[in-house]
């Protein structure tokens, strides 16, 4: 069995936290924003998350360097090195004092971050679906209903597709061999 879709569902759901994440600290700035929370309990709600945010990317980072997806690891490595500069330079933190002064700058930094996992999501979701593809085609289907279903070259050429579909369709002990009977003109 191919890991491949499960390590794509583990990309997803890690994707999902993250934006979960992101969509939970900047609905905490807006209802700062609007008066709805007081400085304090904002920041220490954003706080007691940024540290888990910053921990998920760097494993999502990885995780993709490990397993060899190189581009979508380059795409990551630009946030991850910004989590980590913020980090190492303790201001990942939001200061209750001076909450209201970054306000506006801490949300679109946010909402970058937010539409950079959301692009992430996307990737992920068609990597996915190509694996879940690739996985049914290659282990669930037979032979000719693969070579229907993908399209190779082999199969256009030889000008069997719908006896061959049929074939497909068919029992294995039920086959009829299509090689043997003769093509119609159209063929």
């Amino acid at each position: 069995m191919s890991w491949e879709p499960i390590l794509w569902l583990i990309f997803l759901a890690i994707n999902i936290a993250l934006i979960s994440l992101l969509i939970y600290q900047i609905v905490c700035l807006t209802d700062l924003e609007a008066d709805y929370m007081n400085p304090y309990e904002s920041s220490s709600r954003i706080n007691s998350v940024v540290l888990k945010e910053y921990i998920l990317h760097g494993a999502f980072c990885i995780l993709f360097l490990v397993t060899g997806h190189w581009f979508i690891f380059l795409l990551t490595l630009l946030p991850a090195y910004y989590n980590l500069r913020k980090f190492l330079s303790r201001q990942h933190l939001i200061d209750v004092t001076e909450v209201f002064r970054f306000i506006e700058s801490e949300k679109k930094i946010r909402i970058l971050k937010l539409g950079f996992y959301l692009v992430l999501f996307v990737l992920v979701l068609v990597r996915i679906s190509n694996e879940g593809t690739h996985f049914l085609l290659c282990y669930q289907f037979s032979r000719p209903l693969l070579e229907i279903l993908t399209f190779s070259p082999q199969f256009l050429n030889s000008g069997h597709l719908v006896l061959s579909f049929i074939n497909a369709l068919v029992d294995e002990d039920e086959a009829i061999d299509f090689g043997s009977l003769p093509l119609p003109s159209f063929f």
